[in-house]
């Protein structure tokens, strides 16, 4: 199914098989690796929050500043996502 999909792009997308461990190759990373340097780890959850509540209110932190979304696609390893 999804090939047939991409195939009707007429080659709009491509599909690109990593590594199975590769996380230099893959932008969700450098998500995780803000989190974890400007986030998560930071301080500790509050007497009544959830780590779950707390991952998500960081990831829509991310998504506030554009230019900060934009970085972490910047990496030359990851350049094959805008080629």
């Amino acid at each position: 199914m999804v090939k047939k999909f991409i195939s009707s792009t007429g080659g709009k997308i491509e599909l690109y098989f990593l590594p199975p461990y590769a996380p230099g190759l893959n932008p969700d990373e450098f998500v995780w690796n803000h989190l974890k340097r400007q986030g998560l780890c930071k301080k500790p959850l509050a007497g009544n929050e959830s780590l779950e509540e707390r991952v998500a209110n960081d990831l829509a932190k991310i998504e506030k500043p554009p230019r900060l979304v934009q970085s972490l696609f910047e990496s030359k390893s990851v350049a094959y996502i805008s080629a």
